[in-house]
C-alpha cells in the first residue's frame, strides 16, 4: 500500500512544528525577556538581581523547548521523506506515537491531531499489509 497520506501528514506536522519552534525561539523568547525586564525595572536591587536570574533561567527553558521542537520537526521531515511503501516499520510507528504524546503534553492540539491521524492511518494500513502478506503466502 502506498503511504502517501501518512507522508503528507508527517510533512504537514513537521512544517507546523517548524513554525511553532521558530515562533517560540524568536518571538516568545524575546517577548518574555522584554516583559520580564519591564517588571523588574521598578523593583529594588535584591528583587532585581533574583528576578533577572529567574527570567534568564526561564528564557533558557523556553529556548530549549523551541530547540527540542525544531529538532523534532527535522526528524519528522526526514522520516516522512524516507517512509517506505508496502512495509511495516515498527520503529516509525513507535516514534509517531511518542511524538503525538509529546505534542499532547505540550498542549499543541493541532500538532497532536495531525500526528494522531497519521498514526491511526499508519496502523490501519499496517493491518491491511499484514492481511495482504498472509493472502500472498497462503496462495
Amino acid at each position: 500500500m502506498k503511504r502517501g497520506i501518512e507522508r503528507k501528514l508527517l510533512i504537514a506536522g513537521s512544517i507546523w512544528n517548524l513554525v511553532t519552534a521558530l515562533l517560540t525561539i524568536f518571538s516568545y523568547n524575546s517577548w518574555f525577556n522584554r516583559e520580564g525586564e519591564k517588571v523588574l525595572l521598578n523593583s529594588d536591587s535584591n528583587t532585581m538581581i533574583a528576578g533577572s536570574q529567574m527570567v534568564n533561567n526561564i528564557s533558557s527553558i523556553i529556548f530549549l523547548f523551541g530547540l527540542f521542537v525544531l529538532i523534532g520537526a527535522l526528524v519528522n521531515f526526514i522520516i516522512a521523506v524516507k517512509l517506505k511503501d508496502n512495509e511495516i516499520q515498527y520503529k516509525l510507528m513507535s516514534w509517531i506515537g511518542i511524538w503525538s504524546a509529546i505534542q499532547l503534553l505540550s498542549m499543541d492540539v493541532l500538532g497532536f491531531l495531525i500526528y494522531m491521524i497519521a498514526f491511526v492511518i499508519y496502523i490501519s494500513k499496517n493491518k491491511a499489509i499484514k492481511l495482504t502478506n498472509k493472502e500472498l503466502k497462503s496462495a
